[in-house]
């Protein structure tokens, strides 16, 4: 009886972590009757590490995918591409506009993609956020 109690005891901890704690958030809101907005983030990122700087999921086709960095130290032109997890096929680095650091990516394809920041030849880092629409 205490094998069981200690194993079950054990499952849900360990679900609670596995679970509780995922490694991308998000948030859906509606912006109108049709247009939803699905938000992933903010990911703490660091350039330069191997790491991707963040997750995003595009549900259908034709999403637009607007990027957001804060908090970023840089030096040079910071830019950003979208790397789809599935093909590993990615867009071109696109510069971040200044001064809100956005960019938006249109008519992505359905999927699961990493966001991936580069600001010259330093490291930096910062926060990003993925907005889908």
């Amino acid at each position: 009886m205490r094998k069981i109690l200690l194993s079950l005891v054990l499952v849900i901890a360990m679900s609670a972590f596995l679970f509780g704690n995922t490694s991308y958030a998000s948030e859906v809101t509606a912006i109108d009757d049709s247009t939803l907005l699905k938000t992933f983030g903010p990911y703490k990122f660091k350039t330069k590490d191997g790491q991707w700087d963040g997750q995003l999921i595009v549900p259908s086709g034709g999403a637009d995918v607007t990027v957001t960095v804060r908090k970023l130290n840089f030096t040079g032109d910071p830019m950003v591409r979208l790397c789809n997890a599935a093909s590993g096929n990615c867009t071109g680095f696109g510069p971040l506009r200044q001064p809100s650091l956005t960019r938006t990516f249109t008519n992505m394809l359905p999927g699961t993609y990493y966001g991936d920041v580069v600001t010259g030849t330093v490291t930096s880092s910062g926060t990003i956020s993925f907005n889908v629409r």
